[in-house]
């Protein structure tokens, strides 16, 4: 009877262990996701209706099937947004049951951040055990790119979750040699690439690549099943481009930044090769004021001399950084997701070296192999895109570089508790890791130690005017804590007997060194909360909590050059006589802030920047004949935009000027924005079309003079 009990009290011990262990990670787990709502939720409001030019697009499909099933940007039907739709019916359906707000376009993209997290801490736990999963986790929800990208209305965080569930669906398959689970995998892409198209496929040759090598069965059937993949693959991604390009151009929206009126022209080229390699004449850094003065910065590169230049020169929102293979450990980029990035290298390649090998590869090493890949591929492809490249294009980096930082660190701590000659990888890496992170911020804010003189320079600047600024103790606690760290490793491995419970076991110390390693990217993930970023090209910036510091001007994108909008809109509505568009502007970018407020059809001439060639002077003037059109405006753009993308419809505005009337300001303005707004405008036939200049003032023509005088707003 009692060689009986004995067992069954065992399992019965054991049982209770996994059940407290288990416990102990749902709680870890939990208060990860909290940490990461908090993030991302916390003073979420400020940042209104992130993009407009989408929440545009989302009220114009709110109510209508027509527009839901084409991604329309207005709500006539007359131009589509310049992404596919799979996020944006996301966002459509949250309005749908809250109703059209700021919060209810913005979080959807929280849930799906926190969804990501989750899942990341699934897959990672699932090879390598409860620790390196919430490792996993925790670095993905401090990640500071994740954050800001998690709190605006783009749809990197819903490409995010479909590359994970992607990424889940491969491994089984992979396992399994399931070739219907490996077409779910590919299936999955194909809905990533509705999301942002070929953005998504970054991830094909990893996933490719794991299934080949890492599949149970024969070599033939793997490549059959990589076959039938990839005819799912490409039947996913292409059946909303299909649909929409084999409807007659008549019956859909105009296919917004093409000039074919095209989806595969979008997909394909505008996002595909374009990216890759750019177009000739075209700006291939953000934000420049021209092409001449952006060219110079791309030949010489200004180093950075601190946050204030950091912010004006506009590299967070779209980085001037040349294509190259150091361009993604550029300071402000590689402090958006790369803090933790010596830990990833070197961890991951310990956790190889503790796995049995063979042939084909064990789970773990396909594990391995697939989060390696996906960094590999897309950080080549981000970092040799001659293209258009923003900083938050990075953030479908930031999964496989958590869950390899998050392994790695499972595994250094593996190999420091096996004791034997290994034993210093676990501190040398978070030594590393903290030299890393101190050039990191060092670079960004422009603290250089270039030569003895530099040095003394620095270090009085320091001890006289920057001992206030609390960032040195950011500074101090990564060096302190790491310090502290190794040290208490290195007494825990001399300790004799070193036992896994044991007061000096080392747990405390790798705390300590983790902490200090996680303050520095905590503090930036935190800047999206506490200051108005920008959401339209969203990055985390530490320089704006620092003391004296001041937030940039929000990126002007239509709103504010027109001032009221209130008051354009009721004049807009009392002058209204059945016209289908209430407004033509020059730019979508123009007509967003109106249809977010409205709900009222406006029509953009020339696509979302200006440079789509939709309507000619003849269309408009047929348009204005039919009725359809009273009221355009012009002018008024965003000043740090290229002013040559309006210029392309210089017909249009000449032919609006020639046959419009300008309405008086004070009929649709309750007050001048700047003085600038109400400077005169002369209209000469020599100064024709100088209206288009984004950076002129806005101005408002009646096209139909004759049809009777205009009411004011208050009717």
């Amino acid at each position: 009877m009692t060689g009986v009990r004995i067992p069954a009290l065992a399992r019965l011990a054991a049982v209770a262990r996994h059940l407290v262990n288990r416990q102990r990670e749902w709680l870890a787990l939990g208060a990860i996701v909290l940490a990461a709502l908090v993030l991302r939720l916390w003073r979420l409001d400020q940042n209104g209706f992130g993009t407009e030019y989408y929440s545009a697009g989302v009220r114009s499909m709110l109510d209508d099937p027509h527009n839901f099933l084409f991604n329309a940007f207005d709500p006539a039907g007359f131009l589509s947004l310049d992404k596919p739709p799979v996020a944006f019916w996301i966002q459509v359906a949250s309005a749908k049951l809250f109703g059209f707000s700021g919060l209810s376009i913005l979080v959807p993209q929280v849930v799906e951040g926190v969804a990501a997290i989750v899942l990341l801490h699934h897959l990672v736990r699932r090879r390598f055990g409860q620790t390196a999963g919430l490792f996993a986790a925790l670095f993905l929800a401090l990640t500071p790119l994740s954050v800001a990208v998690d709190r605006s209305s783009n749809t990197d965080s819903c490409l995010v979750l479909s590359l994970l569930l992607a990424a889940w669906a491969l491994a089984i398959a992979a396992e399994r040699a399931s070739w219907r689970l490996l077409g779910l995998a590919m299936a999955l892409v194909g809905v990533g690439f509705n999301v942002k198209m070929l953005a998504a496929f970054l991830v094909v040759p990893a996933f490719a690549l794991v299934y080949l090598l890492a599949a149970p069965t024969a070599l033939g059937r793997r490549l059959a099943h990589l076959s039938v993949a990839a005819i799912a693959l490409a039947a996913v991604s292409l059946s909303w481009v299909a649909l929409y390009d084999l409807t007659p151009p008549e019956q859909r929206p105009f296919a917004g930044s093409t000039r074919g009126n095209s989806m595969v022209e979008l997909a394909f080229v505008q996002y595909g090769l374009e990216r890759l390699v750019g177009r000739p004449g075209r700006i291939a850094a953000a934000g420049a004021a021209n092409p001449a003065d952006d060219q110079a910065t791309l030949a010489n590169p200004t180093p950075l001399r601190g946050p204030a230049d950091a912010r004006g020169s506009g590299v967070l929102g779209g980085s001037r950084v040349p294509p190259g293979p150091l361009r993604l450990s550029a300071p402000h980029l590689a402090a958006q997701i790369g803090w933790l990035l010596p830990l990833a290298v070197l961890g991951g390649a310990v956790a190889v070296t503790l796995m049995r090998r063979r042939w084909p590869l064990v789970p773990e090493h396909a594990a391995l192999l697939l989060w390696s890949g996906w960094a590999l591929t897309g950080g080549a492809i981000l970092s040799f895109a001659d293209g258009i490249f923003h900083t938050y294009y990075m953030v479908v980096l930031a999964p496989p570089l958590c869950a390899l930082a998050g392994v790695g660190l499972a595994a250094l701590w593996i190999s420091f508790r096996q004791g034997g000659a290994r034993w210093w990888l676990l501190p040398a890496s978070l030594a590393l890791t903290a030299v890393w992170q101190t050039y990191l911020e060092a670079g960004y804010l422009g603290w250089t130690f270039s030569t003895a003189e530099g040095i003394g320079a620095a270090l009085l600047e320091l001890a006289t005017e920057r001992l206030t600024d609390w960032r040195i103790a950011l500074y101090g606690s990564l060096i302190g804590g790491t310090l502290l760290a190794v040290l208490g490793l290195a007494r825990a491995h001399r300790s004799a007997g070193l036992v896994p419970s044991g007061p000096h076991d080392g747990t405390l110390a790798l705390s300590v060194g983790l902490a200090a390693l996680l303050a520095t990217p905590a503090a930036w993930s935190l800047s999206p909360a506490l200051t108005h970023g920008d959401v339209w090209f969203p990055a985390a910036d530490l320089a704006l909590l620092a003391p004296g510091s001041t937030e940039p001007a929000r990126r002007l994108h239509g709103r504010d050059a027109f001032g009221d909008i209130e008051t354009l809109a009721a004049f807009l509505a009392a002058n209204r006589d059945g016209e289908r568009f209430v407004l033509a502007t020059v730019t979508a970018l123009q007509a967003a802030p109106i249809i977010v407020r409205t709900g009222q059809p406006v029509m953009a001439l020339g696509g979302y920047n200006g440079a789509d060639p939709i309507v000619t002077p003849e269309d408009l003037e047929r348009m204005v004949a039919d009725r359809e059109i009273r009221f355009a405006m012009i002018g008024g753009g965003a000043p740090r935009q290229n002013p040559n993308r309006q210029r392309r419809q210089r017909a249009l505005v000449e032919w609006i000027e020639l046959h419009g009337r300008p309405v008086e300001p004070a009929l649709w303005r309750a007050a001048p924005a700047t003085a600038a707004v109400d400077q005169p405008r002369a209209s000469p036939a020599g100064e024709r079309g100088r209206a288009a200049d984004a950076a002129g003032p806005p101005q408002l023509f009646d096209l139909r003079p004759a049809s009777g005088t205009l009411r004011g707003s208050s009717g």
